[in-house]
Order: C-alpha cells, then structure tokens, then sequence
C-alpha cells in the first residue's frame, strides 16, 4: 500500500482511473480497500445495535518540532504515517484524512468498535518513538456525507460523537502518552474487555469545556 508523503492525502493501492466524462468519480488514492468494502450508511447505522467509533491523534509539540529541526520532521513524519497505517488495518479502522501530523481513523460498527479503536491507539503509542503522542476516541452515531470537490469525491463523518472524539484528544487527553475516550451509549458491561488494555481512569468532565460536545462520562488511560 502507498503511504502518505508530507502534506499529501492519504494514498490507498490502487492508483486513480482517468475519468473521461464530466461525472465526478470516487477517488481511488482517497479510498483504502476497507473504505471500499463499508457499504453501510448513516440511515442504518441509527438503527439499533452496533455503532462505530472515531479516534483523533495528535503529535505532542509539533509547531516546535517543526520550527526547531523541519528535515527531521520530515523524516520521522514518513515514518509515523506508515506507522498509523499499518496499525489501523491491523485493528480494522481507515485513515478518513489527515492534517499534518494529526490523524483522524474510523472504525465501523462492531460489537468491538471502541475495544478496537482502543487497542489501536494504544498501539500507536507504544510504537511510536519519535513522537508524544495524545489521542481521543468516541463510540456512537456518526451522520456520513459524501461530497464532491474538484471532481473528486471525499467522504466524511460528522455529528456529535466526532466532535466529542476531537475534544477527547485536546481537551481532555492533554499530555502525551495518553488516550482519553467515551461512548455515547452504555459502556459498563464492556468496561472489563477494555480494561484488559490498561488501566482506566474515570475523568471528572466538570472540570472540561468540550466546546459544545456533549458527554455524559469519559475516561482515561495512561499509556505511557
């Protein structure tokens, strides 16, 4: 599989087909053969039982990195991009797209959606070496869009469960080596698998402004 080169999207194998009418087509460097085989939308997913879950990962003082020592940057970034992707296939998630060093990974509705997307980013963090990682995760409703820019058609997933992925990493994961997540629908009776991952730390989401993500309870584990 071709990987990501700095500031490029995403890359799946296959390269794209010439389209040799006005229609805009899917493209084949956006879509990785697991985004390819997902054919479930945003009507069934609303419907009862399993939902699926979005991680946000952030590399811990990049702009200094990147303003200090760039051709390293450049260099250990390469790496991290193959790194998530390896990683992501292996747990059964897909790179939806990147911004830099940030990373955001779907991971779609399983009974294992959140254990999955857990162990990932745990993963992640423990193979990582360059880099201080900080990641967020939530399980739950996701609206899905798919809209054409330049004749080129990108898919996206938005809602509340994503805003509040997004807040999990930089409001409340904070420090590197930490992977902060929650789930928009009952957790308890899953609590004992996730917990085989490490420890888990109820967070007091009082003391958070998710900037008007809604969460009624989160929690924390400390990866490294």
């Amino acid at each position: 599989m071709k990987h990501l080169k700095v500031y490029k999207i995403y890359e799946a194998d296959e390269k794209p087909v010439e389209n040799k009418s006005d229609t805009p087509i899917r493209s084949e460097r956006l879509q990785s053969q697991s985004q390819k085989e997902y054919k479930e939308g945003p009507e069934l997913q609303k419907k009862s039982g399993p939902v699926p879950t979005m991680v946000f990962s952030d590399v811990v003082g990049s702009s200094k990195m990147w303003s200090d020592d760039p051709v390293t940057m450049i260099g250990q970034l390469e790496a991290h991009h193959k790194l998530v992707d390896r990683l992501a296939s292996k747990n059964k998630g897909w790179i939806v797209k990147t911004i830099g060093d940030a990373f955001m990974v779907y991971f779609e509705p399983s009974e294992y959606s959140l254990f999955n997307a857990i162990k990932f980013s745990k993963e992640l963090i423990l193979n990582e070496k360059a880099y201080g990682l900080r990641v967020g995760v939530c399980e739950g409703h996701m609206d899905e869009k798919t809209y054409s820019i330049q004749k080129v058609e990108l898919r996206d997933f938005f809602g509340n469960a994503v805003n509040a992925s997004s807040r999990m990493e930089s409001k409340v994961s904070e420090v590197g080596g930490t992977i902060a997540f929650c789930s928009l629908k009952p957790i308890d009776n899953r609590m004992g698998k996730i917990q085989t991952l490490g420890k888990v730390e109820k967070v007091d989401m009082s003391k958070y402004d998710l900037r008007g993500a809604k969460v009624e309870k989160a929690y924390k584990m400390k990866v490294k």
